[in-house]
């Protein structure tokens, strides 16, 4: 009776302590799954957009583009009229004959550069300002690539070719006599020479500015 008592006891006791080591595996297991289910997976960055470019900077560098074109379609024919004024000035010099047209068509020449140079310096300035509202964008780097092969047109256009016209001309006024150039002519192709360099000066700037402009809207 003792022996049958004690087994039953044996077995009361082995029984609640596999009771009791399941409850505390579930506890354990329930609590690892909670705490699983209660870390937050990992949210992906976000991409930022790039922001989109004001309609009135596109028409910015669009206007600076349309100035620059301008001007180089305003050089066309430049170094051909310095040339024939040339020409002109030497068969006066040579057969000592005075054309009162001359010196009227070298004013006019004048005036004409000093205008091509007032209108390149606008532009170059307008370009050098664009610089400080620059952003990233395939419009925009296209206008500026866009400036950049008429920036280096122009300066194709006016250095050495449109500087050296213009330095033969004024040589070749500085020989003749006053009465037969005429007494200002010599300062007059002095002024044509001075705005072919300047021009060329400021081609090169803008020429310049506009290859900073497509490092800087490269998207």
């Amino acid at each position: 009776m003792k022996r049958i008592l004690f087994v039953l006891i044996l077995a009361s006791v082995s029984s609640s302590a596999y009771a009791a080591d399941f409850s505390l595996e579930k506890i354990k297991a329930g609590d690892i799954a909670v705490k699983a289910a209660v870390v937050p997976a990992p949210v992906p960055a976000l991409v930022k957009a790039d922001p989109q470019v004001p309609q009135d900077l596109l028409n910015k560098f669009q206007q600076v583009y349309n100035e620059l074109n301008a001007v180089r379609s305003d050089l066309t024919w430049v170094r051909s009229d310095l040339d024939r004024l040339e020409n002109r000035a030497l068969q006066m010099i040579q057969i000592n004959y005075h054309d009162s047209f001359f010196q009227s068509d070298l004013r006019k020449t004048s005036m004409d550069m000093s205008n091509r140079f007032n209108n390149m310096q606008r532009a170059a300035l307008d370009a050098h300002n664009l610089l400080a509202l620059a952003q990233k964008s395939a419009d925009l780097n296209k206008s500026a690539k866009d400036m950049d092969v008429i920036a280096r047109e122009i300066l194709g256009d006016t250095w050495p070719a449109l500087e050296d016209a213009a330095g033969r001309l004024e040589g070749t006024v500085r020989e003749g006599k006053p009465e037969v150039v005429g007494y200002d002519a010599q300062w007059t192709a002095m002024d044509i020479s001075r705005y072919a360099r300047q021009l060329s000066d400021q081609a090169r700037n803008a020429s310049s500015d506009t290859r900073t402009l497509i490092s800087k809207t490269q998207p």
